[in-house]
């Protein structure tokens, strides 16, 4: 049975979904192609992904006692088990990806004389025992280190008040809109990662609010962080990092003595980061154990994690590879980011015969329930009758007797 999930905690795990993939890696595709208007490139993203969902929404609330994963087994078996199947790829690919991208990051800004391989194997211990605390823990860790990284993203710009040059936005209105496009492109993939959440959640949690909700409160943080990218470092050089956000924090200094704070931002967004690839995990590990019954999930998390360790040095050899492939991997993403919520959209509703069941039984109810009151009226009645009928009799015996005595002998 899934976990019932608040408006709150769906708004907070849209966020740690959408962030973390793109936090570090495609911002600077985004800022090489839109330039100055990098930040322009999340509109078109949120736009897409909000109807996407907003589709899911609506198939959810047909079944609303069910996820995604559910309602598509119970109502094609074949189809719905194939399509179950393929996004479970996708996301075993995801999981690869963000576990080799975040091992990169690590070996890259803080521990450079440790082997990658350890460290990704680290990442991979932590995401086991945090699935398998199931979709609670997972939650509580959401909340807890989303929340803090939302209260950095808004001090930060209070520390970066000295290095912010606005001239570095302009033009402000000579917008490239072919560029804007090409940034989108790039982000759209990690943007829409959001796409597993009706798979692991109930169709009676999943609103529409929440959606907009957490729509609209990421695109305008990664809009913000975009922003403080390009006024604090600058077109020429954020477009030609690997990691732009990591360079921005190196840009804070409170004073002589915190001129290292981005060792405290790394370690308030590394959690939010294996929370996420802890999410793979769980989405890879839920979807096996709702396509096949009998398996469990708990058994499977331990070598789907070792598999995705070896398929995440197989797949990508460097941070190079990873960043170009972000290109292609977008025509992969479009197909179970857009294209898969329409189809699910037009065609995944309930049986007629379960959509009938529910009127049917309800008038059965009624008619049963007017039976029986009207049983219980007439046995009413019948008893009325026979008590007047009593009193009748025996008023006439009274009268009878009375009258006997009364008459002369």
């Amino acid at each position: 049975m899934n976990q019932k999930v608040t408006h709150r905690q769906m708004v907070l795990i849209i966020m740690l979904l959408s962030i973390t993939g793109t936090l570090l890696q495609p911002h600077t595709q985004a800022i090489f192609y839109a330039e100055q208007h990098a930040y322009l490139c999340y509109v078109p993203v949120i736009l897409i992904m909000f109807a996407s969902m907003w589709m899911l929404s609506r198939v959810q609330r047909r079944f609303p006692d069910k996820d995604l994963f559910e309602s598509l087994v119970t109502r094609y078996p074949f189809l719905g088990r194939l399509a179950g199947f393929m996004y479970i790829a996708f996301f075993f690919f995801v999981f690869a990806r963000d576990i080799r991208l975040t091992g990169d990051y690590v070996s890259i800004t803080l521990l450079e004389t440790t082997p990658i391989s350890i460290i990704v194997l680290s990442l991979i211990v932590m995401a086991i025992f945090i699935v398998r605390g199931g979709l609670g823990s997972l939650i509580g860790m959401v909340e807890l280190y989303v929340a803090l990284f939302i209260l950095n993203s808004i001090i930060v710009p209070f520390m970066l008040i000295k290095q912010i040059n606005i001239d570095n936005l302009k033009p402000f209105f000579d917008i490239d809109f072919a560029g804007v496009g090409r940034g989108s492109w790039y982000l759209f993939s990690f943007y829409g990662e959001m796409i597993a959440l009706p798979f692991v959640v109930r169709g009676q949690d999943f609103k529409t609010k929440s959606i907009f909700s957490g729509n609209v409160l990421t695109g305008l943080l990664m809009m913000l962080i975009i922003v403080e990218t390009i006024t604090s470092i600058g077109v020429p050089i954020a477009s030609r990092l690997v990691y732009p956000s990591y360079e921005l924090a190196r840009q804070l200094q409170i004073s002589d003595f915190l001129d290292r704070f981005d060792l405290a931002l790394a370690a308030a967004t590394l959690p939010c980061i294996i929370t996420k690839i802890a999410f793979d995990l769980y989405f890879v590990c839920w979807g096996l154990k709702r396509m096949i019954p009998k398996v469990s999930g708990k058994v499977l998390t331990g070598p789907i994690a070792l598999m995705g360790f070896v398929c995440a040095f197989w797949f990508f050899r460097n941070a190079i590879q990873l960043n170009r492939f972000t290109r292609e991997w977008t025509w992969i993403a479009i197909v179970f980011e857009v294209i898969f919520p329409m189809v699910f959209f037009l065609f995944l509703r309930p049986r007629k015969k379960e959509t009938q069941h529910a009127p049917h039984s309800d008038s059965g109810e009624r008619t049963s329930k007017g039976k029986q009151h009207g049983q219980e009226r007439e046995q009413n009645s019948m008893e009325s009758d026979d008590q007047t009928d009593e009193k009748s009799g025996d008023q006439k015996r009274k009268e009878t007797l009375g009258g006997g005595n009364l008459q002369p002998s």
